[in-house]
């Protein structure tokens, strides 16, 4: 076959076409994927065939396994480096045989590759002639490709934040803009929000799409990003009836995204809803989450459900009450004063003794004292005090104020505690 051959002068209105194209071109197994790994098309013809290219197909993705180890063996940087289709041994540490592959790139930009597995029956220079020639096709139906999921993406982030920001008066209404945009809205959702101590880029949106992929039991519907923030829309396919399973996904995700994007991760997550009218509410209880877990981050640490929070989605309020009156806590007064007078350590130790569930072994190992001094101390601020503890509504009244009127002292404890 030369670079005029019929075969190849012709529009080709898939991967698939092409992929089979080649293979009858070279008689072997074609595979081309897009630049994120995803196959987009695989030739049909029934060669033998290796365990990389066989979970390839299975899973409609390249396995991070097999990326990973031609990474690390350098075949992945050569690949993308060059302008012209390459040899590759083979890797059977990964299971790959041997390759004919090459970059299908736009300018610097990759675009995608294509792997022809090579059984030694493609002959020199002519099959990289053949390769090159499809990666200059491929590259065209990517690119226009892209330019369609381009738009049909922000169709999908448009109407993702009418949903969020309330644009929408009525649920019918709701229904029939996603009915003529062609988006298939599930019976029931979540909102997650992940906060991240670096900005969210495109890369960082790509290595999300991909980890969720690999969850078969959900279905992300939207993503968008705004600053250090990824905000989603997702479901499962099987209902979530126990909060552990939502918020176990929730928090192997954050670990996942963590390590492999090296940066500090948060989440917040609403409950379940069915009804896409309750998507700003729901959006607004997985950010009151983050709020939350920002001004108290020791004692909020294991929060991520909404459904979870308990008193603490009244702590920002109760602050925001406390600013506006501008008058401090009767019940902290006397304790306040005996460690200013006495150089004692009365507050933070009542504070601990809440935080850690009223655990005397605990407390006193987080204080660095013994659990006698700690019954010593405790016995003292009932003395100073005049209430005990043991009185429910002093004991709570007594830590909220502790929590919101000496919230950076608290911190600070905590943190040396760490």
């Amino acid at each position: 076959m030369t670079e005029s051959e019929p075969s190849f002068d012709r529009f080709f209105d898939s991967m698939e076409s092409l992929a089979d194209t080649l293979s009858e071109s070279l008689q072997s197994q074609v595979t081309i994927e897009d630049s994120n790994h995803h196959v987009i098309g695989y030739s049909s013809h029934q060669f033998e065939s290796d365990p990389a290219r066989i979970s390839t197909i299975i899973g409609k993705r390249v396995p991070d396994t097999v990326i990973v180890g031609l990474r690390k063996k350098g075949v992945m940087h050569q690949l993308e480096h060059t302008a012209h289709p390459i040899r590759i041994p083979a890797v059977m540490e990964v299971g790959l045989g041997p390759r004919l592959a090459m970059c299908i790139r736009h300018h610097q930009e990759i675009l995608g590759y294509i792997w022809v597995v090579d059984r030694g029956n493609l002959a020199e220079g002519h099959a990289e002639r053949v390769v090159e020639k499809a990666a200059g096709i491929a590259g065209r139906y990517l690119l226009k490709q892209r330019g369609w999921k381009t738009r049909q993406e922000k169709v999908h982030e448009d109407f993702f934040w009418k949903l969020l920001t309330s644009h929408y008066e009525t649920e019918p209404r709701i229904r029939q803009e996603a009915e003529g945009s062609s988006i298939l809205l599930p019976e029931s959702y979540y909102i997650g929000v992940l906060e991240s101590d670096k900005a969210i880029d495109e890369r960082f949106m790509q290595r999300f799409r991909r980890l969720m992929e690999t969850d078969a039991n959900q279905r992300l519907l939207f993503l968008t990003a705004e600053h250090n923030r990824l905000i989603i829309l997702f479901t499962f396919l099987f209902p979530v009836a126990e909060p552990e399973r939502l918020s176990s996904f929730v928090h192997k995700l954050l670990q996942e995204l963590s390590q492999s994007e090296s940066c500090v991760l948060t989440a917040g997550c609403s409950p379940g809803y069915r009804e896409y009218l309750s998507a700003a509410a729901a959006y607004q209880e997985a950010l009151t989450i983050l709020e939350v877990k920002k001004l108290l981050p020791y004692h909020t640490r294991h929060l991520l459900l909404y459904e979870e929070i308990g008193f603490w989605a009244y702590i920002p309020a109760i602050m925001e009450q406390k600013r506006s009156r501008m008058h401090s806590s009767r019940l902290l007064y006397p304790l306040k004063a005996h460690d200013r007078e006495h150089k004692s350590d009365f507050l933070k130790t009542i504070a601990v003794y809440l935080t850690l569930n009223g655990n005397l072994k605990e407390a006193a190992a987080f204080l660095h004292i013994h659990t006698n001094t700690l019954m010593y101390r405790l016995n003292r601020i009932a003395e100073i005090t005049g209430r005990t503890l043991k009185e429910t509504d002093y004991r709570t009244s007594v830590y909220l104020d502790i929590l919101t009127e000496e919230t950076a002292r608290v911190n600070g404890w905590f943190q040396e505690g760490q």
